[in-house]
């Protein structure tokens, strides 16, 4: 379902350990970063001998902090050889890029952890980790309730490498609204109910099956990230798409032909009888509209089908 460097996770849940001990979850998560260890102290053979007491079908990593970049590339190497992520805490000794190339270097699968101060603009932070190759951003927004989602959105539109969001999640609608602002992943505490962690892993697997793209973006005038450009309608009068246009630096006649051209000999073209003539502007599938559906039905395009067409149209949107 999710691939994140060489790991390959089968749900977008994630349990963040905050110790070095971790109670039965039954596999459930995609993935399990067990925590944390200072680098100064723990040796990769120490960290190994932890790692190698979870017994667990998911895909597995592990947290550090301190050390010198020496260290850290010496647990990188170790992580790579198992397979396992690394996860960095930020800030640290060494920017950014001298982090990212230490992880890289040994070629291991790299996470980068910040907790943000209210709502810190982190777009910067997140282009930097996203050009210089970590493989995931883990956003702790424990505590900021509702601001989570601007924080999350905010990261996503401004260019970031996959978004793992550890919040406040209690129910399937709080990790949906995470998802639908741009995250890929939430995460959640060692402390979490096993029962709960089993359910929402599994109920996250079953929204892919049925809607084929989990984390679809809200609509652009709802308030949605970026990649709620592949719903939206031709910009023919003044609406929030204008504005998104603008962060993405492009005009709205450079939009609408971007948009036709991507589409163009797709099963995305067609679209005779509904607002603009073609599924291209179409809205997400959870919207009912009875012209696009028709049109999905003549020609034979299931509604999965299409929410993954349209994610495939969201991603070469936004390409630079």
């Amino acid at each position: 379902m999710l691939k994140i460097g060489y790991l390959e996770l089968n749900n977008p849940l994630a349990i963040a350990s905050a110790s070095q001990e971790l109670g039965g979850l039954n596999g459930s998560p995609g993935l399990i970063i067990l925590g944390r260890f200072d680098l100064h102290q723990a040796a990769p053979s120490a960290i190994r001998s932890r790692m190698e007491r979870i017994s667990s079908s998911s895909a597995l990593g592990f947290s550090t902090f301190g050390g010198d970049l020496d260290d850290l590339a010496e647990a990188a190497g170790m992580a790579a050889e198992e397979g396992w992520l690394i996860e960095v805490e930020l800030p640290r000794a060494g920017g950014i890029a001298e982090v990212v190339g230490a992880v890289k270097g040994e070629g291991a699968a790299l996470s980068l952890r910040v907790r943000p101060k209210g709502l810190e603009d982190l777009s910067p932070l997140a282009r930097e980790a996203r050009e210089g190759g970590a493989d995931l951003l883990h956003l702790d927004l424990r505590g900021l309730g509702p601001a989570a989602l601007k924080v999350v959105r905010k990261v996503s539109d401004g260019g970031a490498p996959p978004l793992l969001a550890m919040a406040d999640v209690g129910d399937f609608e709080a990790a949906k609204d995470l998802l639908s602002m741009g995250a890929d992943m939430i995460s959640l505490s060692e402390r979490a109910d096993p029962e709960f962690v089993g359910w929402l892993a599994g109920a996250l697997k079953r929204f892919q099956e049925l809607v084929g793209w989990y984390n679809a973006p809200k609509h652009i005038c709802s308030g949605g990230d970026l990649r709620g450009v592949a719903f939206c309608c031709p910009p023919v009068k003044s609406c929030p798409l204008l504005a998104a246009l603008k962060k993405m630096g492009i005009s709205p006649r450079e939009f609408i032909e971007k948009k036709i051209a991507l589409t163009r000999g797709t099963p995305l073209e067609p679209g005779d009888g509904t607002c603009f003539g073609s599924l291209a502007w179409c809205c997400k599938i959870t919207k009912p509209c009875f012209m696009r559906d028709a049109v999905l039905e003549e020609h034979g395009i299931s509604p999965d089908e299409y929410m993954r067409l349209k994610k495939k149209l969201a991603e070469d949107l936004l390409k630079a």
